[in-house]
């Protein structure tokens, strides 16, 4: 029987295709390797440390955010400082309830603790921790200074609205509060403080005077 030369021909088209794909296939692969090989692999190696070591303190922030967030729903007071800690020119940073940052002095008239936002009133920004000579902080991103007294920026700043103040109480050694202040309202001393041995004293804040608590922004 006699073979179609065209069958043939048309046959070993198809053959070769395959076999020409299959190699092409066989090449991509192997391509692929020798370029992860001689790029992401080598480069992964690399920057496998410091990768890991980013991911691991991104975990950590994270991790202690959460725990943060987690005491200020359990807890009705969560400590601040002793108040032989705090200083009258330079604030100690802490975290409020509302998970925001805020500062802690001493009062330079009564010795009693000043609580105020650190968040700024304009876009956010962090204000810093040291008074000027005019009693104010400064948020060092647009500029504004503010009054740690009333809370007030500087007239012509950008932020308008006031830093908050946050209320407070104070704690002897017997865990017995001596102090508070509603953060609008005056001090409520319940037994006087002896001024002379203020690290017989603890500063906290309180869930009942946090702005969610009391329906005030």
């Amino acid at each position: 029987m006699e073979t179609d030369p065209l069958q043939t021909r048309k046959h070993f088209i198809l053959g070769f295709g395959a076999l020409l794909l299959s190699g092409l296939a066989l090449s991509s692969t192997l391509f692929a390797k020798l370029v992860s090989y001689l790029s992401g692999d080598r480069m992964s190696q690399i920057d496998r440390t410091l990768f890991l070591k980013t991911k691991l303190s991104r975990m950590d922030q994270t991790a202690s955010e959460r725990k943060l967030e987690l005491e200020r729903k359990s807890s009705e007071y969560i400590f601040i400082a002793k108040m032989s800690d705090l200083l009258a020119t330079k604030g100690k940073y802490f975290i409020d309830y509302e998970m925001r940052p805020a500062l802690a002095f001493q009062s330079s008239e009564d010795g009693l603790p000043i609580l105020i936002s650190a968040k700024c009133t304009h876009l956010g920004c962090t204000v810093g921790a040291d008074l000027d000579e005019n009693s104010r902080i400064l948020c060092p991103c647009h500029v504004s200074y503010f009054d740690i007294k009333s809370g007030m920026p500087h007239a012509g700043s950008p932020a308008k609205a006031p830093l908050p103040h946050i209320g407070w109480v104070i704690m002897d050694k017997q865990s017995k509060i001596v102090a508070s202040k509603h953060p609008k309202r005056e001090v409520e001393i319940v037994e006087k403080l002896d001024m002379d041995s203020l690290d017989h004293y603890s500063i906290y804040i309180a869930k009942k005077f946090a702005s969610k608590a009391t329906g005030e922004a």
